[in-house]
């Protein structure tokens, strides 16, 4: 079908996914964006994948970041144009949308790249059932009637070999101080939706930190960084207590329900 020239058409089919892929990672670079329409069975040519991304910047629904963070790539967010045409598909969310006063902070980049890392890792694994982003946990969780303890940067749904197991996932990049672990631990405290929660590192201090800080709630908490989770996924070897020997991160997990 031709258009009027200087008409712009979305493909629910085609678009809709790309940007949503977009909206839920905060951040994500050209190559993420690639393989996630590649593995989900939306694009197969890169070419196509390029002219695509291509169309939506013109049209102002995706922009890329002052610069590349390191990446190697452009990064990419999205934009209010492109958020209300999510909604004009009904794809909403009450925490990111048209009308968000404040569209996500270049300072999530890092953060959000390694989520979207994890992510890829998982499913070129075949061990992704779903991932629901920060996006999706904290918007469910503004309507819910039977909200999470916190918004987790993810909740996770993986093959743990013939078993589907769930688990709530946080990255944590930089420590937080006393008081905010403690809300944290109350939160933690409280959740009673899963069982089963991985605290992710960017390195061995941190990692160690943390454990010191929240081990003791009666929860199944994990730690592990997330170079050694990106190898290992779950067979990572996971601290539990300090000091106590590590064990492979599966055999925290159990069933979803």
């Amino acid at each position: 079908m031709r258009y009027a020239k200087g008409t712009f058409s979305i493909s629910e089919s085609r678009d809709i996914p790309l940007l949503l892929q977009v909206r839920n990672s905060r951040f994500i670079t050209h190559r993420q964006l690639l393989e996630f329409m590649q593995l989900a069975g939306v694009e197969y040519s890169r070419e196509s994948f390029n002219w695509r991304v291509k169309r939506l910047l013109s049209a102002n629904c995706i922009s890329v970041c002052e610069n590349h963070f390191g990446s190697g790539n452009f990064v990419y967010r999205i934009t209010r144009p492109g958020l209300v045409q999510l909604e004009n598909f009904g794809r909403f969310a009450t925490v990111l949308n048209s009308r968000t006063q404040h569209l996500p902070h270049p300072s999530q980049v890092p953060h959000a790249l390694e989520l979207n890392w994890l992510r890829l890792e998982l499913t070129r694994k075949d061990l992704l059932i779903s991932w629901k982003s920060d996006v999706e946990v904290a918007s469910m969780n503004t309507i819910s009637t039977r909200a999470l303890g916190k918004d987790y940067d993810a909740i996770v749904d993986v093959w743990n070999l013939q078993t589907a197991s769930r688990f709530g996932l946080e990255y944590e990049r930089t420590l937080k101080s006393a008081q905010q672990y403690e809300k944290v631990r109350h939160a933690l405290e409280a959740e009673d939706k899963f069982g089963c929660v991985l605290y992710l590192t960017a390195g061995d201090e941190i990692c160690l930190h943390l454990a010191n800080e929240l081990s003791g709630i009666p929860k199944r908490l994990a730690f592990a960084t997330a170079k050694d989770f990106r190898q290992h996924l779950l067979d990572t070897m996971v601290m539990i207590y300090p000091g106590q020997p590590r064990m492979p991160f599966r055999s925290q997990l159990h069933g979803m329900f």
